[in-house]
């Protein structure tokens, strides 16, 4: 298997904020509700704007602090959240994450969805898997315990020892690009992929919005394309509009101030 390197590929579409608000598939990553530099109340927003048929929420939607400690407009996303789950307007999918998996049973008990590992649907004859994409990361400590520890003491450093969140956030870009996870977030799933016959595959966790095929090890085997969501805490926001021709990935030129 050898990766294309370069821009995006043609099936993947980088557009603004001004892009049709209509999708199949509305894919969102990394929220990290809790921390100084959510926003959920942006979220919301986006999720109001846009029509849609399935929403993917692809991991690390709440940060490892639980439920207790969220703001008012996170509760606002989180009930918004339910009520199309409950409603039936949209499929909602909820994928855990790193940060979020351990509140899997709260979330079904409190807002009625069920959280899973990966999901899988069908698209024009195109597979395509979703997946958070921490499963690929091999710097994350086996012990989940711990790995729980560092995120809490993360969400302590960026509420108590920084005043807008952006050391604490500066400090994980740096450890993302020096540790090279970019790379072995897109080389794990495509190889996932190419094991479950998918076409395409979607992953959060690296907080960077990512578009890569990867030739199939096979002359009879389609390549896949990988597509990372990037994230809502970082300056730009992102996220993906999966459509049936292409996948658009969404960056928000709308500065917005992180919830209070």
């Amino acid at each position: 298997m050898s990766q294309g390197l370069g821009d995006p590929t043609r099936f993947v579409r980088r557009v603004g904020y001004e892009t049709e608000p209509v999708t199949e598939t509305l894919v969102l990553s990394d929220l990290h509700l809790g921390l100084k530099t959510a926003r959920p109340a942006l979220v919301r927003e986006t999720l109001k704007r846009w029509c849609f048929e399935r929403l993917i929420l692809l991991g690390d939607i709440v940060h490892d602090g639980g439920l207790s400690g969220l703001c008012a407009e996170a509760w606002r996303l989180l009930h918004h959240l339910a009520a199309l789950a409950r409603e039936g307007s949209a499929e909602v999918v909820w994928v855990a994450g790193n940060h979020d998996r351990h509140l899997a049973p709260l979330i079904r008990d409190l807002f009625g969805i069920d959280v899973c590992e990966s999901y899988a649907w069908s698209s024009r004859g195109r597979r395509c898997l979703a997946t958070h994409g921490d499963r690929f990361d091999p710097t994350l400590p086996h012990s989940r315990a711990l790995a729980r520890l560092i995120g809490l003491g993360y969400a302590f450093c960026m509420r108590w020892l920084s005043r807008d969140g952006s050391w604490p956030r500066n400090l994980d870009r740096w450890w993302t690009r020096r540790a090279g996870l970019h790379h072995f977030v897109a080389t794990g799933a495509a190889a996932w992929a190419f094991e479950r016959d998918a076409d395409l595959v979607l992953c959060g966790h690296t907080h960077t919005p990512l578009a890569r095929r990867f030739r199939a090890p096979a002359a009879d085997r389609r390549p896949v394309i990988y597509v990372n969501a990037g994230s809502w805490v970082e300056p730009r926001p992102s996220f993906l509009a999966v459509d049936r021709n292409a996948v658009r990935l969404v960056h928000l030129t709308r500065r917005a101030s992180p919830a209070p």
